[in-house]
């Protein structure tokens, strides 16, 4: 028996008539069929991954901008950690998101952007630089488009490498409300990057960047109190922020609020239990929890 899902969008494939609408919400029911783990118990036919890129692509040109979008999201993350389906394909990833900006979609052109600079496509690096400032000049103050400029910009990303203008984009980026920013402020100022290394500021922007909503800087500042690094060392204020970052979707923030229950981290009190839910978040987001504890010699 294969999943409902599979043979919907079998089932709407094979029909010429299928509208790009229908396509599109098909294709998520079985990208969903995917989170869910049914390829694992026998529900997906192998050709199951194949099926749900040509129902993904059949929509997009049918005109319908989300499958493009999600087709791109696809091809660059897979749908879930633990079920990476379709198969990664950054060029293919990139190729899905610019049809989806050539139709119009800001949200293509950054997601296209921002694949190419994370996988150092040398290909891509002059025309994402170009695209960029194209959006930037038509929206200076998007904090998304002057956190991107500041990644190109910080690691000469087609374009020249200028560390002070990019302390310059990120400080208006965070100004701004991102919190990705802010993180990378933190770190900035953590190296001395652009800016002379000060370890007290590094600390105010990642404690800014968590107050934002930062998964990355509420982890640090877990290992922050863990550790003493900048502050006084304290085992109960680096929980609080690693469980912080297990909500936010941390992975090995949700492993380290596991660790410090298991063990007593710091003369905190063993919770097994407290634990074990950290440890099945760390699961959930893909951290290799057994083989971790495993190599320390413990167990859950």
């Amino acid at each position: 028996m294969n999943a409902p899902s599979y043979d919907a969008l079998s089932g709407l494939l094979a029909d010429p008539n299928s509208s790009g609408a229908d396509l599109l919400a098909a294709a998520r029911e079985l990208r969903d069929s995917f989170v869910r783990s049914e390829h694992l118990i026998g529900l997906m036919p192998d050709d199951a991954p194949e099926v749900l890129v040509a129902g993904l692509e059949r929509a997009g040109a049918a005109g319908v901008v989300d499958a493009w979008l999600e087709l791109g999201r696809l091809r660059a993350h897979g749908a879930a950690p633990w079920a990476p389906y379709p198969e990664h394909d950054v060029g293919a990833a990139i190729e899905a998101y610019r049809a989806a900006d050539r139709a119009g979609s800001v949200a293509g052109a950054l997601g296209w952007i921002r694949t190419a600079y994370f996988a150092r496509s040398e290909p891509h690096a002059r025309a994402a630089s170009d695209r960029l400032e194209q959006l930037l000049a038509a929206a200076p103050e998007d904090p998304e488009l002057l956190l991107l400029s500041g990644y190109l910009t910080h690691q000469g990303y087609g374009r020249p490498r200028d560390e002070a203008a990019a302390l310059r984009h990120q400080l208006a980026a965070a100004q701004r409300g991102s919190h990705d920013a802010a993180f990378e402020l933190s770190v900035m100022y953590a190296i001395g990057s652009g800016v002379p290394a000060d370890q007290a500021e590094s600390h105010r922007w990642t404690l800014q960047a968590a107050q934002l909503g930062s998964p990355r800087a509420m982890a640090n500042l877990g290992g922050m109190y863990a550790t003493g690094r900048g502050v006084d060392p304290n085992p109960a204020v680096a929980l609080d922020w690693y469980t912080k970052a297990a909500d936010a979707g941390h992975a090995k923030g949700a492993y380290t609020a596991g660790l410090m229950c298991l063990i007593g981290d710091g003369g905190l009190p063993i919770d097994k239990d407290r634990a074990a839910t950290h440890f099945a978040r760390a699961d959930e987001l893909g951290f290799e929890v057994d083989a971790s504890l495993e190599a320390m010699g413990l167990h859950r």
